[in-house]
């Protein structure tokens, strides 16, 4: 049972459950029903209460032939979500070049010289397209700086 469970499908089922859970449980806590009409809880807890049983089914059944589960993907969520953490309080420009050259090297095994190169043109880039062409209020460099 445990290397069943070691495929995208249940591992993402498992974690959309998960979500469901908070969901639901959020949702109690914001209530389902005003003196005026449905509260703001209703939906949320509805959605969870539909999907919960849904994946029940998806987690019961065998997908044929599905590849085992790799940590690239996961590796590639973990980066992604470091770099959407780290913007707000380091600024755009060193995480944005950092997130180029760690992906470029780990994903595409280049080597440094055009892992540098692109983590600068495309950091450059970024920061041309939308401070300067779409004036995007950010923070380009650290907030302590």
């Amino acid at each position: 049972m445990l290397a069943r469970l070691l495929y995208p499908t249940p591992i993402a089922t498992l974690l959309l459950a998960g979500v469901a859970i908070g969901f639901a449980v959020g949702a109690r806590r914001l209530g389902f029903w005003t003196e005026d009409g449905p509260g703001p809880g209703l939906l949320p807890f509805a959605t969870a209460s539909l999907l919960l049983p849904l994946l029940v089914v998806v987690l019961r059944e065998r997908v044929p032939e599905e590849e085992p589960f790799r940590a690239m993907p996961l590796a590639a969520i973990v980066l992604t979500c470091t770099y959407a953490a780290v913007l707000p309080y380091v600024g755009f420009l060193l995480p944005t070049f950092m997130l180029v050259v760690a992906w470029v090297r780990l994903f595409h095994r280049q080597g440094w010289l055009r892992c540098i190169l692109l983590g600068v043109g495309l950091t450059t880039a970024g920061t041309i397209v939308f401070d300067i062409l779409l004036n995007v209020p950010m923070p380009l460099l650290p907030t302590w700086l």
